[in-house]
């Protein structure tokens, strides 16, 4: 009797291999010409960009950019702050097993921890600890069975399942141009000393063939003034933005994960009509990142039997990329900052600038429960006759969570933190109040697996059922279920619910006394 298959190709999305790697980075960062000596470092920072990524046999070759911003001061009797920039490129190997070119590989970079020393008055030196984790995927497809056809009596049993599969990925860039003007009484700009930005992603949505991003730029300028008493003043503004990534294929009803940092920012100072340099021109360079997924919900066939005839069935597991849910969540961090003793009073806050580090990330109750500190630095103006700029951190413990239905400890699970914003202001000489407004997103995966059949083959030979009885009475053991009891005895599921009276949503448990006929009647 022919057996006539009905298949289907699925793609699936796999995850080859994880793994975290750190990277020491020793720059030495030269003073420009144009810059006088270094006497104090106040300030200084960094951010990475990773600018290209490739598979090679058994790992991924990751380069990137390390940007620094520095404040000092100088011994320079008519300074007060100078600013310097430097870049330092690197390269860093990301070991992981069974990779190759023809895979696809996503990786994150953050700042642990950066030295910075003086070595001479032109020259300081930079030690930089930078935590890689690189993530290998690959598309496979696999020929499965959808149905069986030409035998009557066949016994089948299916299932759902339901996976992500991604539909593309891009990236591109943006420019954002804004132009702002001091107030009347404001003092006149004589030079733009530090600016900063954070990105604040509020919305996403997937619409035909693209992705759409809005959100804000928070910008942060420190600029320098000619006033006696107050020569280093903040700005801060918040700019919008509407950007859309370009991914074929991407339609309305699927699910998305955006990325959006800031690459540069650019800040211009001009004359206003009445010839004052009050006017500056600030333009971001945003780099955005989107990969959309579609959910898949497939029906597959687990299992085949005929009662009358010998078949051979061939099942293979199906692996597949599992993603349990994505989510962020949002939260304000307040702490008072001491000043240190032996430290002046303040006389006025120039900025607090704040990174987030993470020391421990756990999985309690379908909760990713984050643990870590805020690393804040102050700039502030001394209240002394030298009105002289001190800088000093500390660190703001904190705990998060985020919250993800169906989450534990056995799952890979993606965290990002950020500082979306940060208020401060002076309670007195010696505190500071401060609030941190921290983002946090995380999304979790797991990789799944489940039997399917990939082939049936009718053996040509039927059942002999002449030496069975024709009452057997089974007693359910630990495991069983009603299908694999229907299958050894080469009777069905209906006709064991039948003899039984048992209804289909009932359970059997252990002991319980099961009667098998031997004679059945099928009805299709």
């Amino acid at each position: 009797m022919s057996v006539g298959l009905v298949r289907e190709m699925v793609k699936l999305d796999r995850i080859i291999g994880s793994e975290n790697t750190q990277a020491h980075v020793e720059s030495d960062i030269v003073v420009p010409d144009s810059k006088p000596d270094v006497h104090n470092i106040l300030s200084a920072e960094g951010n990475v960009n990773i600018i290209d990524k490739e598979i090679m046999q058994g790992k991924i070759v990751v380069q990137g950019v390390i940007n620094y911003k520095l404040l000092y001061t100088s011994n320079d009797p008519n300074g007060f702050l100078y600013n310097m920039k430097a870049t330092d490129e690197f390269t860093q190997n990301i070991e992981i097993d069974n990779i190759d070119g023809m895979m696809e590989a996503e990786v994150n970079c953050n700042i642990e921890h950066m030295d910075f020393g003086i070595m001479n008055e032109r020259k300081v030196s930079a030690q930089t600890v930078l935590n890689l984790n690189g993530k290998v995927y690959k598309t496979e497809e696999m020929d499965i069975v959808k149905d069986i056809e030409g035998l009557e009596d066949i016994q089948t049993l299916k299932d759902t399942v339901v996976y992500d599969n991604s539909v593309g990925s891009n990236s591109s860039q943006t420019v954002l141009r804004e132009n702002f003007e001091l107030g009347e009484n404001d003092a006149e700009i004589t030079e733009i000393l530090e600016t900063n930005g954070t990105v604040v992603v509020n919305e996403k949505k997937v619409t035909d063939n693209k992705v759409i991003i809005g959100g804000n730029v928070n910008i942060g300028i420190l600029y320098a003034t000619e006033e006696p008493r107050t020569p280093i003043h903040e700005l801060k503004h918040e700019i919008p933005f509407t950007h859309f990534i370009e991914i074929p294929k991407a339609e309305n009803d699927m699910d998305s994960k955006v990325e959006v940092e800031i690459d540069e920012v650019y800040t211009n100072v001009k004359k206003n009509i009445n010839e004052e340099n009050k006017v500056y021109d600030v333009e971001v360079v945003l780099k955005a990142n989107a990969k959309v997924y579609k959910k898949v919900k497939k029906e597959v066939l687990l299992d085949a039997y005929s009662p009358t005839r010998k078949l051979n069935i061939q099942t293979k597991d199906l692996k597949f990329l599992k993603n349990i849910g994505r989510n962020s969540s949002h939260g304000v961090i307040k702490e008072t900052i001491d000043i240190p003793n032996d430290y002046p009073n303040i006389f006025k806050v120039l900025t607090v600038k704040a990174r987030p580090v993470i020391t421990d990330n756990k999985i309690i109750d379908n909760k990713n429960i984050i643990e870590g500190f805020i690393d804040a630095k102050v700039l502030y103006m001394a209240d002394n006759e030298e009105m002289q700029v001190y800088s000093f951190n500390q660190e703001i413990p904190f705990r998060h969570y985020i919250e993800i239905e169906g989450i534990n400890e056995d799952m890979d699970m993606d965290v990002k933190l950020n500082i979306e914003n940060t208020d401060y202001s002076t309670i007195n000489s010696k505190q500071i109040e401060t609030k941190f407004n921290l983002n946090a997103y995380g999304e979790a995966n797991k990789e799944d697996k489940m039997e399917v059949l990939v082939d049936v083959e009718d053996l040509g030979e039927a059942y002999d059922d002449d030496n069975r009885a024709s009452i057997t009475v089974y007693f359910v053991q630990e495991g069983d279920n009603l299908w694999d009891i229907a299958k050894r005895y080469n009777t069905t599921k209906k006709e064991i619910l039948k003899t039984n009276e048992i209804s289909e949503i009932e359970e059997i448990k252990p002991g319980d006394k099961i009667i098998i006929q031997k004679n059945y009647e099928y009805k299709f």
